[in-house]
């Protein structure tokens, strides 16, 4: 066919079909970016704030710096990060509490103040979960306190799951009771009805501790477990509970509770251990067995490298060091491959709350003169 001899008309059918082709190529290859555009626009705004959060964040060679410092230097660089010297200056006498409640302090408003209201309605949410772990702790502090007839110490004193008015109701009351009956309606109040129970039988705290623990981890997992999952939050947080029920059972193990004990204060969902896999860590008679038992898991071989140490000194820190590091790395691992979306304002809750963990472990290493031991 000689193409520059065709009819005027068949020119126009050639012109309007290569339109034709062209348009639907184009809407073809648009629909995956598109699809892209879409998932990550919500975060625009939230994103740029959780990269300066990690930016902001100190990082390794920082804290070889701040480990070789000496103790008056140390105090110098903490006033430097924001912390206050009413705070800081107590560590020239050897009082780490103040200081360690001001380090966790200043990361809850400062993620808070950054990624709290800054995104998703759902991300926001999932920020807050991550950040209410200190919360978590000025509860049991709390509670603690009243056991023993005593004023709570030093306190973070943030509210974050819970409002101002219900912190200081807590805060303010006058036994182990009241306080259960403060935090009826919010997210603490799943357990604690019979955990209360229990304490008043038995007069051990821990039913109630218990409780409070599994309920702030049941809370996290349902935040990606509604009706439209996110496989990558869930797959997240997942390993966060699976974490926590392996603390659970080496807790247990160590204390000598009873499987039964152990196993409902475990909490419901995560990632890679079935409940089949949760019973026999109920069950497990030793940390070593504990061990055992999650050798296969993406966390497992921190665990196994920190028991060999812990065989010979018998020293339960390095197995709570151990399952904090297995959360940072193995969730930093995952994180890797999504750095725009939610995952990565995650990283940024992670990356602050790992730096609290060593700011703290190397403030109590030079009051103790002992080498510092990150996670």
């Amino acid at each position: 066919m000689d193409l520059l001899h065709l009819p005027t008309q068949d020119y126009v059918l050639i012109a309007v079909g290569v339109i034709a082709l062209v348009t639907v190529l184009t809407i073809v290859l648009s629909i995956p970016i598109t699809e892209v555009i879409w998932k990550y626009a919500p975060y625009a705004y939230p994103l740029p704030k959780a990269k300066a959060l990690e930016a902001e964040t100190l990082d390794e060679d920082e804290f070889e710096e701040l480990k070789d410092a000496s103790l008056r230097d140390l105090v110098a660089r903490l006033e430097e990060l924001g912390l206050e010297p009413e705070s800081v200056r107590p560590l020239l006498q050897g009082n780490t509490e103040p200081v360690e409640v001001a380090i966790k302090r200043r990361a809850v408003e400062s993620v808070m103040d950054r990624l709290a209201e800054s995104g998703p309605e759902d991300l926001e949410a999932m920020v807050r979960a991550l950040m209410a772990r200190y919360e978590l702790e000025d509860l049991k502090a709390v509670i603690r306190a009243l056991h023993a007839g005593e004023e709570p110490g030093e306190l973070v004193d943030r509210p974050v799951l819970l409002d101002e008015d219900e912190w200081r109701e807590v805060r303010d009351a006058q036994s182990v009771q009241e306080v259960v009956e403060r935090l009826r309606g919010t997210p603490y109040d799943r357990y604690l009805e019979e955990a209360v129970r229990e304490y008043e039988e038995t007069g051990s705290l821990l039913p109630v501790e218990l409780a409070l623990d599994r309920a702030y981890y049941e809370h996290l997992w349902e935040l990606v477990t509604g009706e439209e999952v996110d496989e990558e939050l869930a797959r997240l947080l997942g390993l966060e509970i699976d974490l926590y029920n392996v603390e659970v059972a080496l807790r247990g193990a160590l204390l000598g509770l009873d499987p039964e004990t152990i196993r409902r204060a475990m909490a419901d969902g995560g990632w890679e251990l079935a409940e089949w896999r949760k019973r026999e860590l109920a069950e497990a008679e030793d940390p070593g067995e504990v061990v055992e038992q999650v050798a296969n898991t993406s966390f497992g071989r921190y665990l196994e490298e920190a028991m060999e140490e812990y065989s010979e000194s018998k020293d339960v820190e390095i197995l709570d060091r151990a399952v904090r590091r297995a959360r940072y790395e193995t969730v930093s691992d995952l994180i890797q491959g999504d750095i725009v979306g939610a995952p990565a304002v995650v990283q940024a809750v992670y990356a602050k709350q790992r730096e609290v963990d060593n700011l703290i472990a190397l403030v109590n290493a030079k009051v103790a003169d002992v080498e510092f031991a990150p996670v």
